[in-house]
């Protein structure tokens, strides 16, 4: 009788570990592998978002439940700010839905590598989605500060259009 029981256990556990085994392989197959989107800068440079203008000294690339921007994962924008240096704080908001708060849709803070700010200047930020989520992105920035001429840009520009418009003849 006990050789039988454990016949059975071990018949058992070698259908969960199929079972298992099973599953690992749909979630790879799913999309979960590592290689899944290319985050690369080369295959997603950033597009400038030059939409939202600031109000009392805070820019907002939309309000909460607005039009929020497509953030597909390895999506880059250079946001265009307008604030006339560089920015000293900034909030970045995710969203599922569109709308943001709009239909009843929330916003979170961005955390970890769903939206990183890989620089700040007088005239741009730049936010690129480092994961392989896709998401709805609202920025809030401000505080800042045209008086104090060290905070603009001075370690260079984060963003230059490599396709300018044509001069007029």
């Amino acid at each position: 009788m006990r050789s039988e029981d454990a016949g059975r256990g071990a018949a058992r556990r070698s259908g969960w570990a199929a079972a298992c085994a099973v599953g690992a392989a749909a979630a790879l197959a799913a999309g979960c592998a590592p290689s899944r989107c290319d985050r690369s800068e080369s295959a997603n440079p950033p597009v400038e978002f030059t939409e939202a203008t600031p109000a009392g000294g805070i820019y907002e690339t939309s309000a909460p439940d607005g039009e929020l921007l497509y953030f597909p994962g390895g999506m880059r924008y250079a946001l265009k700010h307008g604030l006339g240096a560089r920015p000293r704080w900034w909030q970045v908001y995710l969203s599922f839905e569109s709308d943001g708060t709009r239909r009843g849709g929330t916003l979170a803070h961005a955390a970890g590598n769903q939206a990183e700010v890989t620089c700040a200047d007088d005239e741009h930020l730049i936010v690129m989605n480092d994961s392989c989520s896709e998401y709805w992105l609202r920025v809030v920035a401000g505080g800042a500060d045209v008086a104090d001429e060290g905070a603009s840009g001075a370690a260079g520009k984060c963003y230059v259009d490599d396709d300018p418009a044509p001069a007029d003849p």
